[in-house]
């Protein structure tokens, strides 16, 4: 005979109860799937050191499948007191971005200033990104605030003392080194004398301003150029190169030897004579070392109508002094047929620091005995005329 087992009450419960604990993991299991299938809102730096006062830009990114082709609304959710900031994108302030959830394009930048009384410490930016589809992630920028710099920036110049006479124009090669850890901006300044130029250039365009990057050194020209007549002696030039966080100079150091200056004229300052055809004239120059430095090998050379003849008795003066004057014989003849009139002579003195010249007008004259024979003849012709109209005339 068998037995009927009947089930009892509480079997079904339990069955019921393992059921509901089925779903209610089946539906856990599935939050974690959505979550996955969200977006992923950063920056390339989340986590840097800055000094109070900085002024900080952050690109921003989201990645994610959901992310493409979405409108994100941007939003700061926490900030510490005192500090500043901003979304922005191109030229303006945005508060919602249009995203294509590729993650290396920049969907906008966050601008934030650390106020300059901002104790050392770590501060926390919180930024909150919120798409149209529900999906939202929170991106946290920390801040190390400290007083420190990496390093001290340097502004080097390689050979800051040099010498010349004055007009010359002295170049300076410098290096400046930014070892802080953020880009920097130099303005350059100088306190040459009155009458100096002082120019700064880098790979060869002349500047007044130059960006140099963190851990980063540009080369700077700077043309040091003193007066003509500046007198000899030794000069100090102060050039500085100042950001919005340090002021950085350096010494270049110019020696003045003197100034080289030469003239030419004649003993009496008159830069014209008389002159014959073929024959020799003469006219007294006078050199003189108007400068501070001895002058040495100074030659004399004459440009001259073709067919004359220019010569000196001193053609070469070995040595003038600074201040002293000779004066030199130059002979000039103007060629056989020269006709009469004026005509230009250039006389030039010239060494290795320094030239002068001096240009002559020269008025070639008939010579009076030539004139008084063309006279004779001039008479002669006209008698001869006279008495052959007179003795042939009434006929």
């Amino acid at each position: 005979m068998k037995r009927k087992i009947l089930s009892r009450p509480h079997d079904s419960i339990i069955a019921m109860a393992m059921a509901a604990v089925a779903v209610l993991w089946l539906c856990l299991a599935a939050l974690p799937a959505r979550a996955a299938e969200g977006f992923d809102f950063y920056t390339d730096n989340p986590g840097i050191h800055v000094t109070a006062g900085d002024s900080l830009s952050f690109n921003l990114h989201l990645s994610g499948g959901n992310a493409a082709g979405s409108d994100v609304d941007l939003s700061v959710a926490s900030m510490p007191d005192g500090f500043t900031g901003f979304f922005k994108s191109g030229s303006y302030e945005v508060t919602r971005v249009h995203a294509s959830g590729e993650g290396e394009d920049t969907i906008a930048t966050f601008q934030t200033t650390v106020p300059s009384d901002t104790a050392d410490g770590v501060y926390e930016i919180v930024l909150h990104a919120a798409s149209d589809g529900g999906f939202e992630d929170d991106l946290v920028i920390a801040l190390t605030v400290s007083s420190l710099e990496s390093g001290e920036s340097n502004f080097y110049v390689e050979y800051p003392d040099q010498e010349g006479v004055s007009g010359t124009s002295f170049s300076y090669s410098t290096t400046i080194a930014n070892n802080t850890l953020n880009t920097q901006n130099y303005n350059f300044s100088s306190n040459a004398p009155t009458g100096w130029t002082v120019a700064f250039s880098s790979e060869g365009t002349q500047v007044s301003s130059l960006e140099v990057e963190s851990g980063s050194s540009k080369s700077v020209t700077i043309t040091v150029t003193p007066p003509e007549k500046v007198d000899a002696g030794d000069y100090q030039v102060e050039c500085a190169a100042t950001s919005a966080r340090e002021q950085l100079s350096t010494a270049l150091n110019v020696k003045i030897l003197g100034t080289y200056s030469l003239e030419l004229s004649t003993a009496d300052s008159r830069l014209s004579f008389d002159a014959f055809a073929n024959k020799e004239s003469t006219v007294t120059l006078k050199l003189t070392n108007s400068g501070n430095i001895t002058l040495e090998n100074i030659n004399l050379v004459a440009t001259a109508p073709t067919g004359w003849e220019v010569s000196f008795d001193s053609s070469v003066i070995d040595t003038l002094e600074a201040g002293a004057s000779k004066e030199v014989i130059a002979q000039v003849t103007p060629g056989k047929d020269s006709l009469t009139g004026d005509y230009a002579t250039i006389i030039s003195a010239s060494c290795d620091n320094q030239s002068a010249q001096a240009s002559f007008r020269v008025t070639v004259k008939t010579q009076t005995g030539w004139g008084i024979f063309a006279v004779v003849i001039i008479i002669a012709v006209a008698g001869g005329l006279y008495i052959i109209m007179k003795k042939y005339g009434r006929r």
